[in-house]
């Protein structure tokens, strides 16, 4: 199970948000899709950060602090941009489940964009998917109920 391709477990289409959308269009469409995380993408398609619900829920929360404790202060609206994270942990199609596995105990995250190269001209990275936690366990129970079902079969 190890060995299995990520490309063979990623989600695609990958629903992303750009970088200049406002942290309440974040959270609405995280909302309505139930994610956890958002990958934040240029107008190539290029990954160019990524945006968790504890980064918006943290920045929503800043947001209300500031307006209450200072009254007649303008709301400033964040953009996505403002809170996402540049350094993003990825991880190429090719790579097994186990480095995958290894990427995420090793980082803490719960999900990892899976990306390829983009032009020779940038070092940025087009994304081609995406692996969640949720993802491999899928994987492993699939295969337990399948094991069962055999167990069942030749009983």
């Amino acid at each position: 199970m190890h060995r299995i391709p990520v490309r063979d477990i990623m989600h695609a289409p990958v629903i992303t948000i750009h970088p200049e959308a406002l942290v309440a269009d974040a959270a609405e469409l995280m909302d309505e899709k139930v994610l956890r995380r958002l990958p934040v993408v240029d107008e190539d398609g290029l990954l160019v950060g990524i945006v968790t619900d504890a980064d918006v829920r943290e920045a929503e929360a800043a947001e209300g602090s500031v307006s209450q404790l200072e009254p007649g202060i303008e709301e400033e609206w964040l953009a996505v941009a403002d809170i996402m994270t540049r350094e993003v942990v990825t991880i190429e199609p090719d790579a097994t489940v186990g480095q995958l596995v290894t990427l995420m105990i090793q980082h803490k995250v719960g999900g990892i964009p899976v990306v390829e190269p983009g032009s020779q001209a940038t070092k940025k990275l087009r994304l081609v998917g995406i692996v969640t936690e949720t993802d491999i366990f899928e994987m492993i129970a699939d295969a337990w109920q399948a094991e069962v079902g055999a167990q069942e079969d030749s009983a």
